[in-house]
């Protein structure tokens, strides 16, 4: 029987960098890697599971919403220049 591959955290950051539109070795890459080291760590304290493939996927699309989210920590809702925006707060 195979031995399976370990995960690719390396290449789910690769991944994570380019659905952002950010470039490798720059400051918002730097703060990425940060955001997605925190998704990680939060699916894994949520899941009380090992690293593995799936764990990092989710941990991407949770970083993509961290990175989005940026600004507006703490807000229930927004309104400037007749545009409303809610936010949504997840329970942990």
């Amino acid at each position: 029987m195979a031995k399976p591959s370990p995960p690719d955290k390396a290449g789910q950051l690769i991944k994570l960098y380019a659905r952002l539109g950010v470039k490798k070795d720059t400051p918002d890459a730097a703060m990425i890697d940060d955001i997605f080291d925190d998704a990680v760590q939060t699916c894994l304290d949520y899941t009380r599971s090992t690293l593995s493939t799936p764990i990092l996927i989710q941990a991407k699309r949770l970083a993509i919403i961290m990175y989005n989210e940026q600004g507006t920590e703490g807000e229930a809702s927004r309104s400037e220049g007749g545009i409303s925006q809610s936010f949504e707060f997840g329970t942990t």
